[in-house]
């Protein structure tokens, strides 16, 4: 009695038993078939135990065509070979890990054609022996992103080095046309201005020692040409002054502006009384800027502002400074003519003249000077105007710090 009684126990244990190990299963079944990726399971045999619909879909094939065929199957001829030796080095030290070691893996379908794969392996060990469940990933979309973006790659190296070939061969060519653009200076600063300081004091002489037996039109002519020659050697300096301010070296140093503007007005009678009036609000802040390139812009802008007012009004200029976080505003305000809205946006256009030449004359390349040499040292030039009521200049530079 009592033997029978150890014996309906021990069948009970393993009843039991086998009907957790049945639940584990039927979870696990079902864990691989909502599996988001193919999932095949193999014994040591290499007999495929196991698969789920997703990889059903991947290779082509029914379940039932797949359960107890080997794992080659679905391996491309080639490799079918070497994979036994393969899967029992695995099965001999088994671990969690994706499958080639670096090597690219193909699978092959039910109609024969290959795709590339990513398979990751995991050991099991059941009361029924030990399993390897696969995880099967179809690459084939990522290679394609990666053959193509490898593609864009080439192209794009291909395209650096035809966009660096045709910068090398622009850079020569520019080169080329500075030289060129050297010897044109040369010729206009040599050449050119000396021929018209000889025509221009050759008349002058003999608009002075024969004036009084010429008529008033040959006096008229004389005058004409010698206005004529000095237009032109003022447009060829103005040119060649643009060519200076475009070409040289610009090293930013801290300039003290007062005394710079304080010299330029001091080195020119037009910008001081009976002449005119400018008014210095001190002080001006130091700016970082190059005092030759600066000196210019400062000339240029106040030539303007005595130049540009209608006849019989007295200059009157004010200068300005005012912070702007890292830069400095300086202002030139003037009482002259003004000028409209819609010839701003030309005014600092090289050979750009916006008022008549006959009454107020000049070259049209001052300003264009004033914003490159601006620009050239880290800054900005605008004007706010209007007809009738003057101009506001604003030049931006570099604050110097000051200690």
């Amino acid at each position: 009695m009592t033997y029978c009684n150890f014996q309906s126990q021990d069948e009970g244990r393993h009843l039991r038993k086998q009907a957790r190990l049945e639940a584990v299963a039927a979870q696990m079944r079902l864990a691989v078939e909502a599996a988001p990726n193919g999932m095949v399971m193999i014994d040591e045999r290499g007999t495929i135990t196991m698969v789920n619909a997703q990889l059903e879909r991947m290779f082509g094939y029914d379940r039932r065509e797949m359960l107890g065929q080997p794992i080659e199957l679905l391996l491309p001829e080639r490799y079918r070979g070497a994979h036994p030796g393969q899967r029992t080095a695995f099965f001999h030290s088994p671990e969690a890990r994706a499958m080639g070691h670096g090597r690219d893996l193909f699978a092959r379908r039910k109609d024969g054609t290959e795709f590339p794969v990513e398979v990751g392996l995991n050991p099991a060990d059941t009361p029924d022996g030990r399993y390897v469940l696969a995880a099967v990933i179809d690459i084939t979309a990522r290679k394609r992103m990666e053959a193509e973006l490898a593609r864009v790659h080439s192209d794009l190296r291909e395209h650096a080095r035809t966009l660096e070939a045709t910068v090398a061969e622009r850079t020569a060519h520019l080169q080329q046309t500075i030289a060129e653009l050297e010897t044109v200076s040369y010729s206009l600063s040599h050449d050119l201005r000396g021929p018209l300081r000889t025509i221009q004091g050759f008349s002058q002489i003999v608009l002075a020692d024969a004036g009084d037996r010429l008529r008033p039109e040959e006096k008229e002519l004389l005058a004409k040409s010698i206005n004529a020659a000095h237009r032109l050697d003022r447009l060829i300096q103005d040119v060649l002054a643009y060519t200076k301010v475009s070409r040289q070296n610009v090293v930013l140093t801290t300039v003290p502006l007062e005394a710079l503007v304080r010299q330029i007005i001091d080195e020119r009678p037009e910008f001081q009384p009976p002449r005119a009036e400018l008014v210095i609000e001190s002080p001006l802040a130091p700016v970082r800027g190059h005092e030759a390139s600066l000196t210019q812009v400062i000339t240029n802008l106040l030539d303007n502002a005595v130049k540009f007012v209608p006849p019989g009004r007295l200059p009157r200029i004010r200068i300005r400074t005012e912070p702007e976080g890292t830069m400095v505003r300086l202002w030139f305000e003037d009482n002259g003519i003004g000028i409209a809205p819609e010839a701003q946006d030309r005014l600092f256009a090289i050979f750009q003249r916006v008022h008549d030449e006959k009454t107020y004359p000049g070259t049209g390349i001052g300003l264009a000077i004033v914003r490159k040499a601006v620009e050239r040292m880290g800054g900005s030039v605008r004007v706010e105007s209007q007809p009738g009521q003057g101009s506001r200049f604003c030049v931006r530079l570099p604050r110097a710090e000051v200690s």
